[in-house]
């Protein structure tokens, strides 16, 4: 009963991240936005969900993963287009999928031990979620400020089909 509460948050987010990734030109993914590249901005949010979603003790980085290239605020050599972060976006969205297709309310309760602290997986998720929704609100207030107005936005009381 509550995983489908969990799944239907994690789809409207999946879905606003979606819109993203279709207003924002390829052009536009190595500028500035808000004080931050904008390739980093999704990677870091990005790969907070793929870390942080599930069960951050087994993570493991993707390959072309560098140091401190999910740091927003910290430079790296390596810069992700737009096709390759979109590449890496759609394999967090189907792993993540894959696991809230198996979650069940008695699975959200499971605890995890990360640096010595015991977090729920409900906690996990709902940690991400906010994390998530608050950077999609930032990339959304940036293209307001530049463009004066901003990509149709997934909200509670408007859904889009399942795709």
């Amino acid at each position: 009963m509550y995983f489908e509460s969990v799944q239907r948050q994690s789809k409207q987010i999946f879905d606003n991240i979606d819109i993203l990734f279709d207003s924002i030109p390829e052009n536009e993914f190595s500028s500035i936005k808000g004080g931050f590249q904008t390739w980093k901005n999704f990677y870091h949010c990005i790969h907070s969900l793929d870390k942080n979603f599930i069960d951050p003790t087994s993570y493991q980085e993707p390959d072309f993963h560098e140091k401190n290239m999910d740091v927003m605020y910290l430079e790296t050599p390596r810069i992700l287009s737009k096709s390759e972060l979109y590449e890496y976006y759609s394999s967090v969205k189907k792993k993540v999928s894959d696991y809230l297709s198996n979650l069940t309310d008695t699975k959200l309760i499971e605890i995890i031990v990360l640096n010595n602290n015991e977090y729920t997986r409900l906690e996990l998720i709902l940690a991400q979620l906010r994390h998530v929704f608050y950077h999609v609100g930032y990339i959304h207030c940036c293209l307001k400020i530049e463009n004066g107005d901003t990509p149709e936005y997934i909200g509670l009381y408007k859904r889009i089909p399942d795709k």
